[in-house]
């Protein structure tokens, strides 16, 4: 078990992200405009505005190209962690104005985004029911008291889980894809054994002045509406709050998105630089088994 130096990872990551974030901008610009249009799209052609009590011919359809705007998009962000990963790992030399590239990388690491989607549902799934039927028993003996701490100690442990195999699956998922040719599911549970406290810290001190930044600006933005939906929040029916919300948020969804843009080379500069420098460090100390000749 090899631990993660937490400080040469850091330093790694924010001299990689500013040292080349005109590079990072030049790989990425392109694909993250088809992700910001294709995130526009259901507020555009008003799906997220149907309900399924109007029309659920319209709303199920409407459902249907969210989901596949949402595949599209994943697939594009795979396009992104490929090039700018290369760039970190020292695979892909030199600046960029413009990148796209697809291949099989680029599609092996899409197909490990949906399956780790699919993981996560999974997981998430399984620890709802267990609460349900844990809550469902302490229910019948009469305690509910005791019902109702049950459940929350369930789903406070359940999402503990769900964020530890978050971690441990999904850090070195991008380098160990572009650098060993695999999903690198198990290769990468393997390496950062030990290393989720250090992984976890790393991940907060390189994200938090982004997150903080574009959290503020969003907050700026629309603000002011949340503050008068929360006022009469109280006299309005479910259905209408949300009604109220998704406006809210189409009305805003431009610069929202803008602000999103802005803030993404220099989050994906710090997230794939950390995780391109820490599997360079602990695959160095326990390589790839060679593959049997056939």
């Amino acid at each position: 078990m090899n631990k993660l130096p937490a400080g040469p990872t850091i330093r790694f990551a924010y001299s990689f992200a500013f040292g080349q974030l005109g590079t990072i901008i030049g790989l990425i610009w392109a694909p993250m405009v088809v992700i910001a249009v294709l995130r526009f799209l259901p507020y555009g052609l008003g799906d997220t505005a149907l309900s399924p009590d109007q029309n659920l011919a319209a709303f199920n359809a409407a459902q249907l190209r969210i989901v596949v705007f949402g595949l599209a998009s994943l697939f594009f962000y795979a396009c992104v962690c490929v090039s700018v990963t290369q760039q970190a790992l020292g695979l892909r030399k030199g600046t960029a104005i413009f990148h796209f590239a697809v291949g099989r990388t680029e599609l092996r690491l899409w197909s490990g985004f949906m399956l780790l989607t699919l993981i996560l549902g999974a997981l998430l799934v399984g620890v709802v029911l267990a609460t349900d039927g844990v809550v469902m028993l302490l229910a019948r003996s009469g305690n509910a008291a005791l019902a109702q701490g049950a459940m929350g100690w369930m789903l406070f442990a359940g999402a503990c889980a769900v964020m530890f195999v978050l971690v441990r699956l999904s850090f070195l998922l991008v380098p160990i894809s572009v650098a060993e040719g695999t999903m690198g599911f198990e290769r990468g549970w393997r390496l950062t054994s030990g290393n989720f406290w250090r992984i976890s810290g790393i991940l907060f001190v390189v994200t938090l002045p982004v997150v903080i930044v574009t959290v503020g600006g969003i907050i700026g933005l629309i603000g002011e509406d949340l503050a008068k939906l929360a006022a009469v929040a109280p006299k309005l029916t479910q259905e209408v709050l949300q009604n109220r919300m998704q406006v809210i948020l189409g009305h805003h969804m431009p610069m929202m998105i803008g602000i999103d843009l802005i803030a993404a080379p220099f989050l994906l500069g710090l997230t794939l630089g950390a995780s391109a420098f820490a599997y360079k460090t602990l695959a160095a100390a326990s390589p790839p088994p060679l593959k049997a000749k056939s």
